[in-house]
């Protein structure tokens, strides 16, 4: 929120001035493995071929249990769309954090771009950072 207050105060007005998020919105256990379940929603004009990124699954210590590339596919302008990722070897129970660490792909714009304006959060235990 912080930056695009900062560039409507600048004057500019961004792609994302309606918002572009994505949310945690279920993290399931299963026989050794964790199922992560995400919404995003893009509140812009801008349909998004596709969008990857770098998340780093973190422990409630903030110590690394994992590294992965995450491929949210497509997203339709002012689009709604829920993915679902399994993580094999993973405990739900010992993920405090997710953090979004980059965007490598965010077609048709810029990773960078996309990553500035990009809004995470959780509706779950497990903190969402970027």
């Amino acid at each position: 929120m912080r930056i695009l207050a900062l560039l409507l105060g600048l004057g500019l007005q961004p792609l994302w001035a309606e918002g572009v998020s994505i949310r945690l919105d279920q993290a399931n256990p299963g026989t050794d493995q964790c199922q992560l379940v995400f919404v995003l929603d893009n509140a812009t004009a801008t349909e998004f071929e596709q969008i990857q990124a770098e998340i780093v699954l973190l422990s409630h210590e903030s110590r690394v249990v994992r590294l992965s590339l995450l491929d949210f596919q497509d997203l339709p302008a002012q689009g709604l769309r829920v993915r679902s990722f399994t993580l094999p070897g993973v405990d739900c129970a010992d993920l405090g954090r997710v953090l979004f660490n980059a965007l490598a792909v965010c077609t048709p714009l810029a990773a960078k771009e996309c990553s500035a304006a990009l809004w995470v959060g959780s509706n779950t235990d497990i903190e969402v950072l970027k």
